[in-house]
């Protein structure tokens, strides 16, 4: 049986190192001049951006008794690793919309706000704004899968 040669090539992918960017529908309640809703533009994150994210958000501490000593096992100290997931999704969606662009400048200040984290709960206040933009973008990255987000399958497509 003869040997093939695996060409490194396969891999070598310009998808793979361009962000791809897509449009889909925005929310009833914000319309253009005309009436039409105005649209999203997301830019897919790859999954290193997405991890370095959560990354950001993740803290690690050793547990210790109410005295302060360190709690122990197999001579180890012992870690908790704790997650502001909700803070790490709502920095993900920043990332994400291209169109909005959450940290325009002007937009935060209009809204007084200087945590990135914090723009999409002002940009979008109610729960159903905010559902909408949460599931577009999580949709479009491939983290959650809502089943009726058509639009979002056509839109990659």
């Amino acid at each position: 049986m003869a040997k093939t040669e695996k060409s490194m090539s396969y891999f070598m992918r310009e998808s793979a190192k361009e962000p791809e960017i897509i449009e889909v529908p925005g929310i009833e309640s914000i319309k253009d001049e005309d009436g039409n809703v105005i649209p999203f533009t997301i830019q897919i994150l790859n999954q290193k951006q997405i991890a370095d994210i959560y990354d950001k958000y993740r803290t690690r501490r050793m547990v210790t008794d109410k005295r302060g000593n360190p709690f122990t096992k197999g001579n180890e100290a012992v870690f908790e690793t704790n997650t502001d997931s909700g803070k790490a999704l709502r920095h993900v969606i920043v990332e994400a919309l291209v169109y909005p662009n959450l940290r325009d400048k002007e937009l935060m200040e209009y809204y007084n706000c200087y945590d990135i984290t914090e723009m999409p709960l002002k940009v979008f206040p109610s729960p159903d704004e905010y559902q909408h933009v949460e599931r577009a973008v999580l949709s479009a990255l491939g983290i959650m899968d809502y089943g009726d987000e058509d639009d979002v399958d056509a839109a990659k497509n």
